[in-house]
């Protein structure tokens, strides 16, 4: 569905950064891969480029200005000046701490990178995005946010207030540059089965006791789901390439649930 189109991805690691530009290489696309470090970055670009498809490695931090810049100039020489599909993938997890407690000057981390890194990297492309959407009719910016800004959980402040703002400019962007051709949409992960995730359980498991394991945690999460499972990252990407490919043609401006209906938008 991709083949001839262009990708950048940011926040390339070993999770859901991985398995979205897997998923788009699959479908025929050319990626830039952005990535802070180089730890997980080159395995990523041999496996796309086992796929046939062309891999452009960026280390580079989206919070700094210069870095976007630099990122935009590279992947501007690399594809011609024209970029179809941006997914803005990176992230900061956020302080797990009550807002009572917190040292509030450290929640500007995450607002730095979830919500004006990846606006800053976002307007950097622009140029290339709208170039892309003149001579195709569709460019495509998907924004990766987070169940947490729909189910809100104790001491997840400073992670779902970073990830709110970027929810309501993501749905700003698809007003303004629609005229332009360009469509904006988000994908909200729930919770993404994998290692991180298990550490996650388990601090939980420990701060119960009575011998709470993190496999009783994992379940009792699951339980909570329409479909009594966690997804991984892979599913994800899926509805990740939906909304990168012609099939989300008239579809913008869409938050759309990935939790295997562990939340349920309101009825229309």
């Amino acid at each position: 569905m991709l083949e001839g189109r262009t990708a950048l991805v940011t926040g390339v690691g070993p999770g859901l950064g991985r398995d979205v530009s897997l998923a788009l290489a699959r479908e025929g696309a050319d990626l830039a891969l952005v990535a802070r470090s180089d730890r997980v970055l080159p395995g990523v670009v041999d496996e796309v480029e086992a796929l046939g498809r062309r891999a452009v490695p960026i280390l580079a931090d989206i919070t700094d200005p210069d870095d976007c810049g630099r990122i935009a100039a590279v992947a501007a020489e690399a594809f011609g000046g024209r970029l179809d599909i941006l997914v803005n993938s990176a992230f900061h997890g956020g302080r797990h701490e009550r807002f009572e407690d917190a040292d509030l000057s450290k929640w500007r981390r995450p607002m730095e990178v979830n919500h004006f890194g990846t606006l800053q990297v976002t307007q950097a492309l622009l140029g290339m995005l709208k170039a892309a959407a003149a001579a195709t009719g569709d460019a495509r910016i998907v924004m990766v946010n987070t169940m947490s800004v729909h189910l809100l959980e104790e001491r997840a402040g400073s992670y779902a207030g970073s990830k709110a703002a970027l929810g309501a400019v993501t749905k700003t962007l698809a007003r303004e540059l629609g005229g332009f051709g360009i469509r904006v949409n988000a994908v909200h992960p729930g919770y993404i089965w994998g290692e991180s995730v298990r550490i996650y359980f388990e601090w939980q498991a420990e701060e119960r006791g009575d011998g709470t394991t993190w496999q009783d945690v994992h379940d009792e999460r699951a339980a909570e789901t329409c479909l009594g499972y966690l997804p991984d990252s892979s599913e994800i990407a899926g509805a990740v390439v939906f909304f990168a490919s012609p099939l989300s043609r008239c579809v913008t401006g869409t938050a759309l649930p990935v939790n295997a209906g562990h939340w349920l938008p309101p009825s229309a």
